[in-house]
């Protein structure tokens, strides 16, 4: 009886560890494809690859570690990419801004500034703080990742 005992335990013993190197081998998997999509530059799905390994494989966290690190460089790494869209797209922007506001200006000394041009430079520096906003969004992301990978 004792021998029958310790046979199943054992046979349980081996069945569970398969199952986990198993689950470690599909979750590498996972992480792989995620890595080849990161660098292609296909963050969103990248990000996507590893959410699937978290939550499909929630026991596998060595794997998980490393996924977290990637996670965070995909992060990093499209922020950075934001940032870099967002001040070429903002300078640009003041540039108009600044120089439809100069014109609307002497027009306005003048009394000849229209509502629409009033309008327009108004509806530009709103287009402007708005853009702002995202900007200094985004820094601060790229900034607290950088913190967080520091930890």
């Amino acid at each position: 009886m004792k021998k029958l005992f310790f046979l199943v335990i054992m046979a349980v013993a081996v069945l569970s560890s398969c199952k986990q190197t198993d689950a470690q081998e599909k979750a590498m998997g996972l992480l792989k494809k995620a890595t080849q999509e990161y660098e292609a530059g296909q963050y969103d799905e990248a990000l996507r690859s590893i959410d699937s390994l978290r939550s499909v494989y929630p026991n596998a966290v060595e794997v998980r570690r490393r996924a977290l690190t990637l996670y965070q460089d995909v992060c990093l790494k499209q922020a950075q990419e934001n940032v870099e869209h967002l001040d070429a797209e903002l300078q640009e922007l003041k540039a108009e801004y600044n120089s439809q506001k100069k014109i609307a200006e002497v027009h306005h000394s003048e009394g000849t500034a229209t509502e629409e041009e009033l309008m327009r430079v108004n509806m530009l520096r709103l287009k402007c703080d708005s853009l702002q906003a995202r900007f200094d969004t985004e820094c601060a992301k790229v900034k607290l990742i950088r913190q967080k990978q520091k930890e």
